[in-house]
């Protein structure tokens, strides 16, 4: 039967890690450090969370996945949902699917020392409620977000520092009390795709040279 105060905690150091945990219950948190101290690439994180007050990180520690050519997926179903990564490294595909209720997400890219957010893909899937999601991007030319949010009380957030080549950002929203952002920055070659539905929408994009 499922079980409360399922917490897990786990820090690896060197390459080729690979991490996949499977929470089912109630007040679950999985924290996962990678690569925070020395040179982590080629990690792969699979992290599924059911039940209520599912966490992966938060605003005190966040999970870290540090290196190139990480591949991180998400997949929170539930209610009470809290997500709060970043993730470092060239190369880096994260991806986090969202069900349930009182959604937080932010996830940033690139933006530790001497880390690169270049070549990187971030997607993130939310159906319903409360949402608030918010990328940060950071260094590194041609970094790709990707954002798909459903129903409820949305706010949107997609920040860069874009540096050329070609930087994209990809947001659709369908209702509610939709806010939305994206704020890119030079130099040059950007490309913004928003397309939002219904309700209160208030949109800005702000994009530089």
């Amino acid at each position: 039967s499922p079980r409360a105060d399922n917490l897990i905690s786990i820090d690896q150091v060197g390459s080729y890690n690979t991490v996949i945990i499977t929470q089912d219950g109630t007040t679950q948190s999985a924290t996962v450090s990678m690569g925070k101290t020395s040179a982590a690439d080629n990690n792969y994180v699979n992290i599924t969370q059911q039940g209520t007050s599912n966490k992966v990180g938060d605003s005190l520690t966040a999970s870290f996945i540090g290196g190139d050519s990480a591949t991180v997926n998400i997949d929170q179903i539930g209610s009470s949902n809290i997500l709060n990564m970043s993730v470092n490294g060239a190369g880096t595909t994260t991806t986090v699917s969202t069900t349930g209720s009182g959604n937080t997400q932010e996830i940033t890219c690139g933006t530790s020392s001497s880390a690169s957010c270049i070549n990187s893909v971030i997607t993130q899937t939310v159906n319903g409620d409360n949402n608030t999601i918010t990328q940060s991007l950071g260094t590194g030319a041609n970094h790709t977000s990707i954002i798909s949010v459903t129903g409820d009380t949305n706010t949107v957030t997609h920040t860069s520092t874009n540096t050329g080549t070609t930087t994209t950002a990809n947001i659709t929203v369908t209702g509610n009390s939709n806010d939305i952002g994206v704020t890119q920055s030079g130099t040059t070659a950007k490309s913004v795709s928003v397309n939002s539905t219904g309700n209160s929408n208030f949109v800005r994009i702000n994009q530089s040279n």
